[in-house]
């Protein structure tokens, strides 16, 4: 297996970069922000801050945003456990039935899907209330 890598995305981050990450305030990975908006204070969106009675609708998009995450980074452990199985040296039957009678990732795409209408609902609602 070859590996490619962009120079670009190891490269030092310059003066210029690092000046506006910080002054933006705002982490990297979409993943952190989502889990963040949890535990940290933010600036609500200006436009939805002119909306009357909405922060309980912002609090359960903010929930089923962090609950699709989580589904979707447990069913990506699962592509990568299997992946790593099979670029192993040795298969292992035994590891090969635990990954093709794992029944968690079932339940995790379930829940994804059952997190993803929640979602959309609920960002239709807020497009009614806009």
């Amino acid at each position: 297996m070859v590996h490619v890598t962009s120079s670009a995305a190891h490269a030092p981050p310059t003066e210029d970069t690092e000046a506006n990450r910080r002054g933006s305030g705002r982490r990297a990975r979409s993943r952190d922000r989502l889990m963040d908006r949890a535990s940290q204070p933010y600036a609500p969106n200006p436009e939805l801050a002119k909306i009357r009675h909405v922060e309980n609708l912002m609090m359960f998009i903010d929930d089923d945003l962090r609950e699709t995450a989580l589904s979707m980074e447990r069913i990506e452990r699962y592509l990568i456990s299997t992946l790593e199985m099979l670029e192993a040296d040795h298969l292992v039957r035994a590891d090969v039935h635990a990954l093709a009678t794992d029944l968690d990732v079932l339940d995790q795409i379930d829940l994804l899907n059952e997190n993803l209408e929640s979602l959309r609902r609920r960002v239709a609602r807020l497009a009614h209330v806009l």
